[in-house]
């Protein structure tokens, strides 16, 4: 486990060429954050990736870019990296990724149908087509043919991320 703690002008600062890395984030100032972490029984309600530019690509209502200080009043922030990837399996990944945010928007939604899904343990009820912020793992299968979480939620793949060997934490923000 990683103790580097990233101010904000580090987190704003992470070089390009170590990303995409992923984010994992939980809102401290919300009762659906809360309800996501006692149901996973996790320590973070949303995953999401840091791309290049200081910006997160994230499920929200729709998949879509924001910058990263979007998130760094109300969120810890957890990122995870991979050093063995090669700048090409980092392009890979970036396709992949901007490929998904140049769906048109009604592929990009938010699917609540799978919340409920989640809630009541039923995580193959979903909308075809459409994700929830931790479908987006999915983008680890470009470099990585072990990843093998459906439907998971972000604890999952915080689980799933500790428990490879293959990936270590970058570093903590925690907003003042």
């Amino acid at each position: 486990m990683s103790e580097t703690f990233l101010s904000y002008q580090d987190i704003l600062s992470v070089p390009d060429e170590l990303c995409p890395m992923i984010a994992l984030s939980d809102n401290i100032r919300s009762l659906f954050s809360w309800g996501i972490k006692v149901h996973s029984r996790g320590s973070y309600n949303h995953a999401m990736w840091l791309i290049r530019g200081g910006k997160f690509a994230t499920q929200d209502a729709t998949f879509r870019t924001v910058p990263v200080t979007d998130y760094l009043k109300r969120h810890r922030i957890k990122l995870w990296m991979n050093e063995s990837w090669t700048p090409e399996q980092r392009l890979a990944l970036l396709v992949s990724i901007h490929e998904d945010l140049a769906r048109p928007w009604y592929k990009r939604l938010y699917d609540p149908l799978a919340i409920l899904g989640q809630a009541i343990y039923c995580d193959w009820i979903q909308t075809p087509g459409l994700d929830i912020c931790s479908d987006k793992g999915k983008y680890l299968k470009t470099v990585d043919p072990s990843y093998n979480l459906n439907h998971p939620d972000p604890e999952d793949i915080n689980r799933w991320l500790e428990e490879s060997g293959r990936y270590r934490v970058y570093g903590r923000y925690v907003p003042d």
